[in-house]
Parts: structure tokens; C-alpha cells; sequence
């Protein structure tokens, strides 16, 4: 079935190619675009019996930089390196130690892009899917790139203050065996957006995800194949899932801008584990929120931010959700941001997490951020 379905992407690939044929772009310079940003970021920890004297500092960086030509109006191609861990999907981070060694570059992201039609695009290979659809950094964490195929659908409206429906399905590749089943993710989404009056907009929409066979990702982590995010997803004593994931998603977003100084943006998750089993039938639910009032953009601004985690051990898989927490799916925690704008597309950060275990029995971390970004 798998080789069917990737079979059909395939024909969709070259169906976009050949369905849209545009003029190229008069220079080629106009079809270059260089993007990226660097980041400089002191982070300290401390929690009750870890660490030395319960306590840790380290100083680390982050660079990202990448291009994409447009081979014409219809047809993107894509390529970005980054350093950090290549074992490790959910940071892009060094940290500045090894007396002075030379530090890892990877390819994190290659990629073509088809504007198949004014309300079809499709996107194949490594790539950033977190701006192609709507999704908290509590499910995904901002450093992750998937890899495989996403179709966007745009279905618009001619209604005054509704943007029409837009439907995103994903299939994605995570580990490829040459003795037993791979693994894979496939799902969707559907959302809506609506001007509710001049300052005020809402969305909502629903999603899914179905993992088949997340075994195999979790035995890279055990084995130490896969570094990033520990297990903390409900297994029994041979090491193996007590749960299936088959993860629904609601969310809803409402931003207000009456004050261009002073936006409003308020985002809500719920998530809910319909392949949860056994004990982990009891420990299903997550819920993700998040509040930011202010911006950063230009020099002087500020933007304030709360957000609250909650997962219990099976609402999500652990794999790629956000790593700061610390804590993966079985987590607690509040996230306390103020944003400050800088020159030239630049802005401090500065981040507070508190964190506990909403199942096991850990002690509580706090962890703390200081960074400054550039982006270009």
C-alpha cells in the first residue's frame, strides 16, 4: 500500500510540472533568494539532584542559511545547511566547548516546490513544514525539517470576511528498514479563517495524525541511534509501546490589531490520542496555549509571551515535540518570553521555562535563555 501511495505523489510531482507553464523571471538574480539567521544564546538549568550543585551554564550558537531559486513562477528549488547534532531533529544548537573544535554543518533542508494551480502547491523532499501549516512548537519543535511530500489546498471564497478552506495532507518518511516494516506519518488538516471586523481575526481548524509503526523510531532512540528527545511515551518491560498514535488536533487563533503597537495573538491546542491503550488509555490528552501581546519587529518594540504545556505521557509522540521542555509528552509546563526589537532585523530574546512531569515522578527543571537573533 505504502508503494501505491508513493507512487501517486510521484505522478502528482510531475503532473504540477507540466500542468502550469510561466515565463521565467526577466534577471536571474530575481530568481535567487538567500535566507537565514544566526543566533547567540546563553541558556542555564537548574534542577534538585542533577547537575553540578544542582545547577548548569553553557553558552551556544545557531546558524542557518540557505537558498531558493525559482527555476520559473510555478517551480521552486530549495536548499538549506545548518549546524548542530546531525543525530538530533529537534536542535540545531552547538554549544561552545571542545577547546576551540571545529563545529558540524548538515544539510537540513532540499526541496522542490510546485505551484501546481492557484489553489494547489506541492512541496517534496527536506523541507520546513512548520509555515505551510498550523501547528504549536509544543507538537513540532521549530528546528524539526521533515522529510517526504505536503500538498496545500486553497479552496477561496468570494464571501467579504472569509478566506475559503484550506486543506493540507502530509506523508512523511521516518525510518526505512531493509528487514522489517518502515515507519511512517501520514495526516491532514482542514482550517478556516475569518475577519470578524476590521481588528479582529479568528481561525480554527482540525487535524490527524496516524504513525505507522513508531517502534522503529523509538528503538533508535534506545539504541542511541536517534539523540534529541528521550522516550517518554508509556512502553512495557520488552522496551515496546503500550499505545498506538492516532493524534486528533483541534486549535483556534485569534489575533486583534486595533494597536499596531500593541497586537494581540491568542493560540489554543487540544489534543487527543484516539490509539491510546491499556494504562495509556488514561494518559491521552494534551493541551497547548498560548497568549502574545506586543511585537519585536522594529527597533524598541517589545512583545511579552506566555505559553502553558500539557501532554500526558501518550497524547503525543515524543520524537519531535518541543525540546526545550525537556520533558517531551509527558510534560507540565509554563514558558515566559520577553522579546525586545533591534537594529536591523535583529531582537533579544529572553525565556523562562518552568517544567514537571504530568505522569512520572521527576523533579521539576527550570531553565533559562538569553539570545540574541539576526535574521537575513
Amino acid at each position: 500500500m505504502h508503494h501505491r501511495i508513493l507512487v501517486l505523489l510521484l505522478g502528482l510531482f510531475a503532473l504540477a510540472g507540466t500542468a502550469v507553464a510561466q515565463d521565467q523571471p526577466d534577471k536571474w538574480y530575481d530568481r535567487i533568494d538567500l535566507f537565514g539567521d544566526a543566533r547567540l544564546r546563553y541558556e542555564g538549568f537548574r534542577q534538585d539532584d542533577n547537575f553540578n550543585d544542582d545547577r548548569r551554564d553553557r553558552f551556544r550558537m545557531r546558524l542557518r542559511v540557505g537558498i531558493e531559486i525559482a527555476i520559473t513562477d510555478a517551480l521552486k528549488v530549495g536548499i538549506q545547511a545548518r549546524n548542530g547534532d546531525p543525530d538530533d531533529p529537534v536542535s540545531n544548537n552547538t554549544s561552545f566547548d571542545g577547546a576551540f573544535q571545529f563545529k558540524e554543518f548538515n544539510l537540513a533542508q532540499g526541496y522542490v516546490d510546485f505551484r501546481a494551480a492557484s489553489w494547489l502547491d506541492v512541496i517534496g523532499g527536506k523541507f520546513e513544514a512548520g509555515k505551510r501549516w498550523t501547528v504549536s512548537d509544543f507538537q513540532w519543535d521549530d528546528d524539526v525539517t521533515v522529510e517526504g511530500v505536503m500538498e496545500n489546498i486553497h479552496l477561496p471564497s468570494d464571501a467579504a470576511r472569509y478566506d475559503g478552506l484550506e486543506l493540507v495532507a502530509y506523508q512523511f518518511l521516518l525510518e526505512e528498514s531493509g528487514s522489517g516494516d518502515d515507519a511512517f506519518v501520514f495526516g491532514g488538516q482542514a482550517r478556516a479563517n475569518f475577519d470578524v471586523t476590521e481588528h479582529d481575526a479568528i481561525g480554527f481548524g482540525v487535524g490527524f495524525d496516524y504513525w505507522d509503526n513508531p517502534q522503529a523510531v523509538v528503538d533508535l532512540t534506545l539504541d542511541g541511534d536517534l539523540r534529541g528527545n528521550r522516550v517518554t511515551n508509556l512502553l512495557d518491560a520488552n522496551g515496546q509501546l503500550v499505545s498506538d498514535f492516532e493524534i486528533v488536533n483541534l486549535f483556534a487563533e485569534w489575533k486583534h490589531s486595533r494597536s499596531e503597537r500593541w497586537p494581540i495573538k491568542v493560540n489554543l491546542f487540544y489534543y487527543q490520542n484516539l490509539g491510546a491503550k491499556g494504562v495509556g488509555e488514561d494518559q491521552d490528552t494534551g493541551f497547548f496555549g498560548r497568549v502574545q501581546y506586543g511585537d519585536y519587529k522594529t527597533k524598541g518594540q517589545v512583545a511579552l509571551r506566555y505559553s502553558y504545556y500539557y501532554s500526558e505521557p501518550d497524547a503525543l509522540f515524543y520524537v519531535f515535540t518541543q525540546s526545550d521542555t525537556s520533558r517531551a509528552s509527558d510534560v507540565k509546563g509554563h514558558r515566559f518570553d520577553v522579546r525586545v526589537g533591534f537594529v536591523a532585523r535583529s531582537y533579544f530574546n529572553v525565556t523562562w521555562y518552568h517544567t514537571e512531569a504530568a505522569y512520572a515522578k521527576d523533579e521539576s527543571l527550570d531553565r533559562w535563555q538569553v539570545d540574541y537573533i539576526v535574521r537575513f
